[in-house]
Parts: C-alpha cells; structure tokens; sequence
C-alpha cells in the first residue's frame, strides 16, 4: 500500500516511528498484542497536529478519526458503531472491511423491534435487514449521507436502521437469511438456535433501561465489533492495522468507556492467545484519562518519552490490571534548532502568501522565541506570527512582545485590523485551559514562589477557595505544567552554556545532596518556565496583580524560607522585592573565598528571582541595570572599586533572568555588562580565575 511521503510535524518524529512501528504487521508475527498509545501534553503540544499527520499518512488503509470534544458523550457500542462506519469506507488499494455481526446485534437491540422467541425472531430480524437494505440504499443514492455522517456523534445514534444499511454495502446481492446465518456465528454457543436466543436477551436487555443490562449491551456489541475486524484480517493479507485516532478523550467520558470495555473484550483474547488487529491512538491533556498510577511529575516513570518508545519497549501482560494496555507518551518541546526550522517554515510561508523575500528576521529570533516559551509548539507559532507583523523593525521592539495586540477578524473604525487582548494574556489563557477561573487565580500565586511546594507550605493558598486550594497542584501536575529545574548559569542569562556546567560533582551522601551538599538543588518540579512567566506577567499589574500584592507576596516567601533554614532561597524573594542591598551584602562576605564556583551558582540562584514588570523602562537594559543599582543598593554605589560592581552585576543579572532583556537576540547587549563587571571583580577576588572565566563566556 503506498503512503504519503509527508514528513512528520517538527518535534513529532519519534511518535510517528512508534505508531508506524506498531501500525505496521509483521508478515512473521501479524497477530500480535497492539497497546493503546495515549499521546499527553499541555494545551498546544501537538496532539491534535500529531493526528493529523497519522491521518494523511495512512490515506489508502482503514483509518477512523472521532473528535470527543465536539461530540456528544456515546455509550460504547455507539463508538464502536461510528468507528465501524469509518472503517468500512472504500480506500484505495485496499478491500473494505465488513462488520455483518456488529449490524445484526445493532438491529436485535433497537427500541422499536420487540424479540420474544426464536422464531419471531428470524421473522422480524430478516425484515429489519430488508428495510435497512432499502433505506441504506436511498442514503448511498445521496439523499442525505453526509447528514448521515452527523448523527453518528450524537447519543442515542438516531436512524440506526438506515445506518445499518448504508454498511451493508457488500452484502446488496446476499439474501436476507444468508447474511443472517452468517452474521449469528458471532453469537451463542451452540448454533443459529442458541445465537438467536442470545438476540432475544440482548433486546430484552437493551429495553429494560437498566444500567447493568446496557452494560451487558455494550460489550456483547463491541465484541461483535472485533470479530469483525478480525474476520476481515483473516481473509487476505493486509500490510497494515486498522488505525482509530481519538483526538480528545479527557473531554468525553464516553472515549474512556469505549475503550476500557475493548481492553477487557483484549484481555480475554489474549488469555486464549488471540489478539485483535485495531491499533488506537489516544490523545489527553490530562493524565486523568490514563488509568492506573500516572501522576504527571517530571520523573513519572509510568510515562514514557516519545525518543525512548517503542512496541519491544511495551509489554502486554494478558490479565489484570487493564492498565498494562495503555501505552502514555509524553509529548515533548521543542529544541532550539527545532524552533529555528519553525521560524524558517513560516517565513518562508508568508513571503510567500505576500509576494516579498524573505528577510531571516524570524530565524534571528530564535534565541528569544526559545527562551521565552522553552519550545512550547503553539507558542512558538504565535510568537512567529507576532514577529513577522512587526515586519524589520528594531531588534529592541521585541522586548514588548506580549504586549502586542492580536489581531481580530474583520477591521476597526480607522480601517486597520481590529485588535484582541495582549499575546502574552491570550497565550496564558490557552495554556490554562481545564481550570476553573478559582483554580487559575491559585496557580496565579503559586509563581510568586520558586517551586509551588513552597508556594503551598508557605500558605500562599490559605485564603482561596477550599476547592482551587486543595486542588490546582493537583491540576497542574496532571496536566503536565511540572517540570524539572533547568540549571541557573551563563546559560540562561544569555551566555555560553552547557547548561548545568557549575553543577557540582556527584558523589555526595544523601544528606549532603539533600541538605548542604548544593542549597541551590532540591530536586523539586518547579512550574513550566513559560506557564510561569506569563502567569508572574499576570501578577505584576491589574487587574489581577499590583505592587503591594506582588510584595505581600515575596515579603511571606521569603520570611517563610528564613525560618526554615534557606537563606539563599530567602534571598531570591527578598531581590525579587527591590532588596538588593541585601544580596549585594551577602554576596561581598563570600568573593574572598579560595573556590567562587559555589559562590557563582548562589549568585546565579539568587538572581534568577523574578523583576516586577512595571521597574522595566524603555531604557537599554544595561543602562537599566546601573538604575537599578543605584536606586536600590545605594550605599554599595558609593563604593566604586569593589561594591558597585557587584551591584551591577547582580542588577545585570537579574534583568538577564527574563529573556526579553536578552537582546538583540544572539546577542544581548547586557552580556557587556556582566563580562565588564565579572572583570572588575576578578581584579579583587582571591579566585580571580574563576571569575575571568565566566566573563569569557559572555563575550
């Protein structure tokens, strides 16, 4: 069967060799256990672009795709039925699959049609196939297939019997009892008697309105479904699986229904070593959807990366738990080389649409665009789309990024395009979806903090709503917004990494690592940086922040890591209120010290603290970081030789923190700054070496 040459969206790669890996069949082994790849990520990571590509690449096998957002929530067998429908649609190069046994159970448990005994039965069931062989035919005419397709989303699945027509192509030739006797093998236990007896229960089960019954209806109808299938696979060979896309299902308690009756109807099977040929993939934004023990933390060992997945990797275990089906991949960001091939993408796109060259000003952005969202896949094309309007203007325009105004459909009075809310506030409620306007208030405070456990111990929580409060970590770590700390170097104030360079070497004892061994790693999941920056974006202005709240805030963090025996991280919060006097004093007892490394990861630890929005001027950040200096550590200033360097510095690194001081992207002006007074230091310093070293990396 030949496949699209399209290549996979960027940063999808490794998921699409997975499913490929498990869509296609080995002529060795064809009938194999297939898991349930469940793709999980933020809001924007690419799931639903993730289906997409799966779908347009399997173009010419049976390939099934249902949306759960928009589609009513559907008893199982209700899903199985419109997976069938899609299924059984004609596709080039191969021969479509037929589900006789699913249509015959389908018309047994309609609520028009009463069964009492065998014979009445046969009767009515041999006239209910020819009515739908009639009106299924007036359908495939055209009179009203495509509306046809609509009501397959809707519960109860209304016009079932014109449905059950419309797949019955294939059988238009087939006398109604021919097709029954070989729909009913898939029933009973001892021939068309005992199958026709097992249709009379299902029809009274299916009216008697009892929770239990429909239960009993909804497997006996998808077990229909997967002999179906495998009926199909048995006759001919076939390249590949069936492929079911389910885009969605954390928005739909009917996916999640749907699919733990197939693994049981699979685990049956494979306890008699038979396994059906259906490959799914899942998608959710939240490890809710996922049973069994994922969490969402960073180090979950229940989720796997896509770079590491693979069906050898995935082991089915017939039996219990049901949770050994699933197969959770976590998607991930982007790299930078990644976002640089993005940014080349969409440029080169729109000069295209515009009829212009192209002027490399969005793969020059690559530097901000990844620092700012850490490769978040919808932001980096929201950020693109913001820059490219900017046309060439000044490498320093894009410090007002997320101030820029999205732009709405239609046109204002003055005849320019009418503008939305800030990029930053539109991206933020994006990546925010699932919480209630409670749980984002919460989640709003817990930025404040440099890890949300502090945030949570510290009692930033305690006067929320009992429901946000004892909910949104829970919220945030599902939906995968817990992330590993990245490592505070030159780095990530725009000088030359490795990241992690000034880590110190392992060996340590568990106490050491754990309490003095490095005060700057605790190894707890702090917030995605980008959720973080927007959300302290929020913090800083109205209407959901000010000044005195941004202060309350630090002022109890702060206070709170003091008591607790943590004066870096007291630190951090204390520069992040404006006191940088105290820093400066802290950091000038220990530049006499005969190593500076530990000192260089304090100081890059302390100055990570976040800059209060409204203290940014339209001044260069250099220029900004003497300001600052100046106006809040006033009596370092007056010391020119030794002080007011290290002011400076930790001034200048501090606005470093924020990517958006950082420019021009590649190569930020502040990045003087910091080498010049890294220099001056080294001049006073007993470690000088290590000082004029990590100067050099901002040159």
């Amino acid at each position: 069967m030949p496949q699209s040459p399209q290549a996979p969206p960027v940063g999808l790669g490794e998921v699409a060799g997975l499913v490929h890996e498990c869509w296609l069949r080995d002529p060795a082994a064809p009938d194999r256990p297939l898991p349930v790849i469940t793709l999980l990520g933020r809001p924007g990571s690419g799931k639903t672009h993730a289906l997409d590509h799966f779908e347009a690449v399997t173009d010419g096998a049976p390939t099934a795709r249902i949306d759960f957002a928009s589609a009513a929530e559907q008893r199982p067998h209700e899903v199985a039925l419109r997976l069938a429908f899609l299924l059984s649609r004609k596709h080039r190069g191969s021969k479509p699959l037929r589900f006789p046994r699913l249509l015959l159970g389908l018309l047994a448990v309609q609520p028009e049609l009463s069964l009492t005994d065998r014979g009445q039965a046969n009767r009515e069931l041999r006239q209910a196939l020819r009515q739908a062989r009639n009106r299924g035919a007036a359908a495939d005419a055209g009179e009203g297939l495509a509306k046809l397709v609509e009501t397959l989303g809707l519960s109860p699945v209304p016009g079932v019997e014109m449905i059950v027509g419309v797949l019955l192509r294939g059988f238009e030739y087939m006398p109604a009892g021919t097709f029954l006797n070989r729909a009913l093998v898939s029933y009973g236990s001892s021939g068309p008697g005992s199958a026709l007896e097992e249709l009379v229960e299902l029809n009274r089960r299916a009216r008697s309105g009892v929770e239990a019954s429909q239960d009993f209806v909804d497997r006996r109808l998808c077990r229909a479904f997967l002999d179906d299938l495998c009926a199909g696979y048995a006759r001919g060979r076939r390249a590949h699986g069936s492929l079911a896309l389910l885009d969605d299902i954390d928005l739909n308690d009917g996916a999640t229904r749907f699919l733990e009756a197939l693994l049981v109807l699979r685990t049956e099977r494979a306890r008699a070593g038979h396994h059906d040929p259906l490959l799914v993939v899942a998608t959710s934004g939240t490890t809710q959807a996922v049973p069994g023990p994922c969490d969402g933390s960073p180090d979950d060992p229940h989720l796997h990366h896509a770079a590491a997945a693979g069906w050898s990797g995935w082991r089915e275990r017939a039996g219990t738990p049901l949770s050994d089906w699933w197969y959770p991949v976590r998607l991930r960001d982007l790299d930078a080389v990644e976002v640089a091939l993005e940014a080349s993408r969409h440029e080169s796109a729109a000069a295209h649409r515009a009829d212009r060259p192209e002027t490399g000003v969005l793969s020059r952005s690559t530097p901000l665009v990844h620092r700012l969202t850490y490769g978040h896949p919808w932001s980096v094309s929201q950020l693109h789309a913001a820059i490219d309007r900017l046309g060439g203007r000044a490498p320093e325009d894009l410090r007002g990024l997320l101030d820029m105004r999205v732009p709405l459909p239609g046109t204002a009075m003055d005849g320019e395009p009418a503008q939305g809310p800030r990029i930053g506030r539109a991206v933020l409620d994006r990546l925010l979806t699932g919480l209630t306007a409670d749980q984002r208030a919460a989640a709003t405070r817990i930025a404040a903090a440099r890890t949300p456990k502090a945030a949570v111990n510290s009692g930033l929580l305690d006067h929320r709503l009992e429901h946000a409060r004892d909910t949104v970590m829970g919220e945030l770590r599902n939906r995968l917004w817990l992330s590993t700390p990245v490592p505070e170097d030159a780095n990530t104030r725009g000088g030359r990494g490795p990241s992690g360079y000034l880590l110190p070497a392992t060996g340590l004892s568990g106490e050491q690592a754990g309490q003095g061994g490095d005060p700057t790693r605790d190894g707890r999941p702090v917030l995605h940086p980008w959720l973080r920056l927007l959300l302290l974006d929020d913090l800083s202005g109205p209407p959901n922040g000010s000044r005195e709240v941004w202060d309350a805030l630090h002022g109890r963090l702060a206070d709170w890591h003091e008591q607790h025996g943590q004066p870096l991280d007291a630190l951090y919060h204390r520069l992040a209120g404006d006191r940088l006097e105290t820093v400066v004093e802290h950091f000038a007892a220990g530049l006499s010290a005969p190593d500076l490394r530990p000192w260089l990861r304090e100081l890059y630890h302390v100055t990570a603290a976040p800059v209060y929005r409204a203290q940014l001027s339209d001044a260069t950040p250099s220029r900004r970081a003497g300001e600052l200096a100046k106006e809040h550590a006033p009596r370092a200033h007056e010391d020119r030789a030794r002080l007011r360097p290290l002011a400076e510095l930790c001034a200048a690194l501090w606005l470093a923190g924020d990517p958006r001081n950082r420019l021009p992207p590649g190569d930020p002006e502040l990045n003087y700054k910091i080498g010049a007074m890294f220099r001056q230091l080294a001049m006073a310093a007993d470690d000088a070496d290590t000082l004029l070293d990590e100067a050099a990396r901002y040159d």
